[in-house]
């Protein structure tokens, strides 16, 4: 078996994988491994090991991923890196075509676990594995993938890191606790400590990754920390709250020497607000909210000299904007008015959760700041009500969903999260040159 390619880590868990996958029929094993730590370079050595075990009697493997491109893809490149030499030295030569690899009589086929792929008709014999099993639909694995195996027995290992608690991933691994087949346990568990011990510049990016998103970040207790999040709970904890209470006020107009950038969130249907948030860049790419301008809802056309004579007034160097629904005219408007400085966001699934995650570790890390709640503002008092009732919910493939509650509003979050969005598209400070004489 290929192990000496394997990390001291990976080989503790490779052995006992492979024992149980050999010998276990109709179990179910499953592996939590950080991002980043070699978890495809481990599943690639593991199907390299039962196809060579299983290369003169034959049979077939399974193996799936939330998509085919990239990640079925990286996966089928992976193992034929490693199975090639491996066979060779062996006496075999493996081939490759399409989704498939052979090692003389078996063979492992890479699927796509999407639920508009075609996947029907394939057996696995030998093991059936999924890989970031947890962004994989349970009840689409269940109809799908699962009866490959019903009349073969093989045994399946599910991967990859923990989501919301209710993933396929979690529930298998609830069900393992504990347990073992073939003498040895069904779940398996490495942890970013336990890796940074033999790569100690893995543990260097743990600790940049902590910085970068904050400690009680969700997507970090998932991807390094292997600790799921609640599916439904607060945007913001009391301590991220608590982070974002700057000592500043609000300013009435730019000061000089200063640089600014908005987040505009157009009214929407009913009785959204139009919400302009301006916030001045600070060393560091941090943020302090420095003016709010709340309109209710109204003709958004009439919005367009404003917004085009707030953005002069404070030099704005982005301003972006939600492009979505009736904002779109409103964003078509001001493109000619405001030139490249507009970043028009057509607000997605993928989009509103990427501007939800840069909120959050914007917020868990102090790197947004607002003027700590006044009785005399109505806007910033409204702005800090919204943050603290927002909900986020967590959905299959990392997607972060954010909303106010039934009867409230979010219109000050999404300015502030565009905001944000706008920082990160400003060029760099010039640094003044002068000439050597």
């Amino acid at each position: 078996m290929p192990a000496p390619l394997l990390r001291p880590y990976q080989r503790r868990v490779f052995l006992p994988l492979c024992r149980g996958l050999l010998a276990a029929r109709h179990e179910q094993f499953t592996l939590l491994m950080p991002r980043q730590s070699g978890k495809n370079q481990l599943a690639a050595t593991i199907v390299t090991a039962l196809l060579l075990a299983h290369a003169r009697r034959g049979g077939s493997l399974v193996i799936c991923a939330p998509t085919f491109r990239p990640q079925a893809v990286i996966s089928l490149e992976r193992t034929r890196a490693i199975l090639e030499p491996a066979a060779r030295r062996a006496g075999i030569q493996p081939e490759a075509a399409d989704y498939r690899i052979r090692c003389g009589n078996a063979e492992a086929v890479f699927l796509s676990a999407s639920g508009h792929a075609q996947v029907a008709g394939h057996t696995a014999s030998i093991a059936l594995l999924a890989d970031e099993a947890q962004d994989i639909d349970p009840d689409w694995f269940d109809r799908q993938f699962r009866p490959m195996a019903a009349s073969t027995g093989a045994p399946a290992l599910l991967f990859g890191t923990p989501w919301d608690g209710e993933s396929l991933l979690e529930r298998a691994i609830a069900r393992n606790a504990g347990r073992t087949a073939a003498g040895v346990p069904l779940h398996y568990t490495v942890t970013w400590q336990e890796v940074a011990r033999d790569v100690p510049i893995y543990g260097q990016y743990i600790e940049r990754e902590r910085q970068r998103l904050g400690e009680r970040n969700p997507l970090y207790l998932s991807q390094y920390e292997l600790i799921a999040s609640r599916s439904s709970a607060r945007l913001l904890d009391e301590a991220a709250l608590a982070a974002i209470a700057g000592s500043h006020s609000l300013l009435e107009g730019p000061r000089q020497g200063e640089r600014y950038v908005g987040g505009l969130d157009p009214a929407g249907e009913g009785a959204d607000a139009t919400v302009f948030a301006i916030c001045r860049v600070e060393p560091g790419q941090r943020l302090e909210l420095v003016a709010l301008e709340v309109w209710e809802a109204g003709d958004l056309a009439a919005f367009v000299p404003r917004v085009v004579s707030i953005a002069h007034r404070w030099g704005l160097e982005r301003l972006a904007i939600d492009a979505t629904g009736l904002g779109q005219p409103l964003a078509a408007a001001l493109e000619p008015l405001l030139g490249r400085a507009l970043l028009p966001v057509a607000f997605t699934l993928q989009t509103k959760s990427a501007l939800g995650w840069h909120l959050i570790a914007a917020c868990e890390t102090g790197r947004l700041r607002l003027p700590a709640e006044t009785g005399g503002e109505p806007a910033l008092r409204r702005c800090w009500e919204e943050l603290r009732a927002c909900r986020r919910s967590l959905r299959i493939g990392g997607i972060l969903r954010w909303e106010a509650p039934p009867g409230q509003h979010d219109d000050c979050v999404a300015a502030l999260a565009l905001a944000l969005h706008a920082a990160g598209a400003i060029p760099a400070p010039r640094t003044a040159r002068g000439r050597s004489p």
